[in-house]
């Protein structure tokens, strides 16, 4: 078995994903996380000047998609067979999707015209992503997103709510959606991934 080490900051955000497919797949890694005050220095080693990076053995790989699909192809939660992992893929996409619509909302500096920001664009962009997701869980039987069991989709759909909780300050973001919030829910209370809930640090976002 590989060493892994994923470096990011104390923050879930998109590390996250990562984090929960190495938990459902029951790896160890080192989690290393690095301060912010710390990053200055620390930016021009890695390979994109970006956070999170994982280490794989000492290789570096970075961009946090790239490291997720990477996890998800080594331990079995990326697809049986070629459609499946497009069917992942579609999933997945969807969720990049919803990250772009939140770029302005963080952006914006001005905090008034930020909170009608943030609730014009999740009303208004991100509601009608979620009816996609939503869609997608449907066409599949409502249980997973893709095939029969737990994959990277359905983990990914966690780490967004996540995001969406923390940067949309909702309490309930899939709260028009029943299907996504039962699903999200179920993901939640898989015993290795609940474990990782509760023992995670605790972080802002």
């Amino acid at each position: 078995m590989p060493k892994y080490k994923l470096i990011n900051f104390p923050v879930r955000g998109r590390a996250e994903l990562t984090r929960y497919m190495f938990a459902q797949a029951g790896v160890e890694y080192e989690d290393h996380r690095i301060e912010f005050a710390n990053w200055p220095t620390l930016k021009p080693t890695m390979p994109t000047g970006t956070l999170p990076v994982l280490e794989i053995d000492g290789k570096r790989i970075s961009q946090s998609q790239a490291i997720a699909r990477y996890v998800a192809r080594e331990f079995n939660l990326a697809g049986d067979n070629n459609l499946e992992m497009a069917q992942n893929e579609q999933v997945m996409e969807t969720l990049i999707d919803i990250d772009t619509e939140i770029g302005p909302v963080l952006q914006e500096k001005d905090e008034a015209k930020k909170a009608k920001l943030r609730k014009s664009v999740f009303d208004e962009k991100i509601k009608t992503k979620l009816k996609y997701l939503e869609n997608f869980l449907a066409a599949n039987g409502g249980e997973f997103f893709v095939g029969k069991k737990i994959m990277m989709a359905d983990i990914a759909l966690l780490a967004s709510f996540d995001n969406l909780r923390s940067f949309f300050s909702l309490d309930e973001p899939f709260k028009d959606f029943p299907k996504l919030a039962a699903h999200k829910d179920k993901v939640s209370k898989e015993p290795k991934i609940a474990a990782w809930i509760a023992k995670r640090p605790e972080s802002p976002f």
